[in-house]
């Protein structure tokens, strides 16, 4: 009796300890999408004047903020076939206007903008690849939102 009792004690003492050890393992914290923008812009024409033209380009993507604290910013670019950059434009604060389509599967109002990117005198038969950058932040911070990247559209020089 005298040596089960101190076995039966231990024996206690585990199943207290193991019914007393808590794992706080939380689950990995999603990051919820509060800013997109879809892959594809759209450009109003597929050539450009060698004198000297205008890509207005329209560009659509989600948000969940449409109160205005927030900006949409972007970084537009655009580059001949040798990989020269020939224009580049940086705006500050995107006007967007929103609307709710297919807010219902995404939770995010839709958001559509259209911008115009000067393009200087360039040869003809040149190939223009043009990129954007959109990212979501408060106006002069340096913590930016979600970035996404939109369209490497062709546009050629005639």
């Amino acid at each position: 009796m005298k040596k089960i009792l101190p076995l039966v004690s231990i024996a206690i003492a585990g199943l207290v300890f193991l019914a007393c050890n808590k794992q706080d393992i939380l689950p990995t914290v999603s990051n919820p999408v509060i800013f997109s923008a879809v892959n594809k812009m759209s450009h109003a024409k597929d050539t450009l004047s060698s004198s000297g033209d205008t890509i207005w380009l329209t560009a659509t993507g989600g948000i969940a903020d449409t109160s205005g604290k927030y900006a949409i910013s972007a970084n537009l670019k655009t580059a001949d076939s040798v990989n020269r950059s020939i224009t580049t434009l940086w705006i500050r604060n995107v006007k967007p206007t929103f609307d709710t389509v297919n807010m219902a599967k995404t939770g995010l109002f839709r958001w559509m903008t259209t911008m115009a990117l000067p393009i200087p005198a360039i040869p003809t038969k040149n190939k223009l690849t043009t990129t954007a950058v959109f990212s979501y932040g408060l106006p002069l911070s340096s913590q930016m939102g979600n970035l996404n990247s939109s369209d490497n559209k062709i546009t050629y020089v005639k």
